[in-house]
């Protein structure tokens, strides 16, 4: 748990100092007034004057703020003295400081992630491949809507899918939402609707699709029958009694219905083929040698100028699914329990930290662009809300009067509070089985 915190107060200081230094930076560039520039929220602690703005550190090191002059009736922006209406910068200044801080992010995500893929990033090797049915859970929507191994995806609801990643992507924000999937097997064309399954305290879909993986041992369970068996990490599993294994869901087919049984493995290692007896255990009434499923790994490393390119996409790529769960959330489609709050950024900080220095710095990436759209929102006191009432007053050619700000700023306050309060229960309710006890739950595939 401190590292999660730890890893959390890294995160959010971070992208929130990024966020405002965007401010900050715009709001020099156009000769506003900035009284402050703060590390930190709370109590000043230590800082330095110059140029009339005072640098400080304050006490609580989740991000920071700015305070600049003629930006209107804001929280972080002062009045005139005794309370009088200060006078507002022109509207354009103002739009560009106000951009400024949700394009720092953007700029900030295309550095973190690119800076991830010139050092290498480890990425499932089959989140790319075309989506070929290699296992359909018997217990699944797909399995009764008619779903087949060896079928290969083509589209969602009519949207064009070309790799598992997109495919995971269609079903994993569809919980309980029914979906048209348009399928080739052999050489015809069809369509089938599913209804993936809520099983995931995110409310996340299962289709019970899964992806081709090598029938390669990652590891072997100490005292299982693989173990007896002489099998090691490495091999790779060509057949059973003769028939061919393509992938491990045949593997997993071919030894299921042979519990207790003396079988016969067809192995590959270090270029040479070997016979060699196995007899698979009962487990849950099914045949099980102990080898886990394999989960093969690629890592993406590329030259400067490629990965600023590879970032990019990534973070189009990234924006587009963004927007497609909001509107599913706004529509009913898909629930706010897919949004993440402080508990669910902190423990993802702290596993990100634990695993690898890459893997901080990706979900900095991530977690700084979905500032950048979060702010953007139209939602008065987010920069979105400003920019909107910005672009209103253009449009009729004067502003609103400071009273009418405020009472515009009240409102989106109080619609703030009120999604803060809303995604933290969820926050809470999602991580309480883990307190608890032992949560499981059916893999996303």
């Amino acid at each position: 748990m401190l590292v999660n915190i730890f890893a959390l107060v890294v995160v959010l200081g971070v992208l929130v100092f990024i966020h405002e230094g965007g401010h900050f930076l715009a709001a020099r560039a156009v000769k506003a007034g900035v009284s402050v520039f703060s590390f930190g929220f709370g109590k000043r602690l230590f800082g330095v004057t110059r140029g009339g703005t005072d640098y400080r550190v304050s006490l609580i090191p989740l991000g920071g703020y700015v305070r600049i002059a003629g930006l209107g009736p804001d929280e972080s922006t002062p009045v005139g003295a005794a309370g009088e209406e200060e006078k507002l910068l022109p509207r354009w200044q103002r739009s560009i400081i106000l951009i400024a801080g949700p394009l720092a992010n953007v700029v900030g995500a295309v550095a973190f992630l690119a800076f991830a893929f010139v050092v290498g990033v480890e990425v499932p090797a089959w989140q790319h491949q075309p989506p070929e049915i290699a296992w359909v859970d018997p217990d699944s929507p797909a399995a009764e809507a008619g779903v087949l191994p060896g079928d290969l995806v083509l589209a969602v609801d009519g949207r064009p899918v070309a790799t598992w990643r997109e495919l995971e992507m269609e079903t994993l924000s569809a919980p309980g939402r029914t979906l048209k999937v348009r399928l080739r097997r052999g050489g015809t064309t069809f369509e089938v609707t599913l209804t993936p399954r809520n099983v995931s305290r995110y409310a996340l879909g299962y289709a019970g699709l899964a992806p081709l993986l090598p029938a390669q041992v990652p590891r072997v369970l100490p005292g299982s029958a693989a173990e007896e068996a002489g099998l090691a990490s490495g091999d790779r599993i060509l057949a059973v009694d003769g028939e061919p294994v393509r992938h491990f869901y045949d593997l997993i087919r071919l030894v299921g219905g042979r519990a207790g049984q003396r079988i016969v493995l067809t192995v590959e290692r270090n270029g040479h083929q070997l016979q060699l007896p196995a007899t698979p255990r009962t487990v849950d009434g099914q045949g099980k040698l102990g080898i886990p499923l394999p989960n093969p790994t690629v890592v993406q490393r590329l030259g400067l100028p490629a990965a600023v390119t590879e970032a990019w996409r990534e973070c189009v790529r990234m924006t587009r699914e963004t927007f497609t769960v909001l509107g599913r959330m706004v529509t009913g489609q898909s629930s706010i329990k897919q949004m993440s709050g402080p508990i669910d950024i902190a423990r993802f900080s702290g596993e990100a930290a634990r695993s690898g220095f890459v893997n901080l710095v990706w979900l900095l990436g991530v977690i700084s662009l979905q500032l950048a759209i979060f702010n953007l929102l139209p939602v008065p006191v987010l920069d979105g809300g400003h920019l909107l009432v910005t672009t209103l007053e253009s449009l009729r050619r004067r502003d609103f009067s400071f009273r009418t700000k405020e009472r515009i700023i009240n409102i989106g306050f109080w619609l703030i509070i009120a999604l803060v309060v809303v995604v933290l229960f969820n926050d809470v309710m999602k991580n309480l089985p883990a307190h608890f006890g032992p949560f499981s739950a059916p893999g996303s595939r």
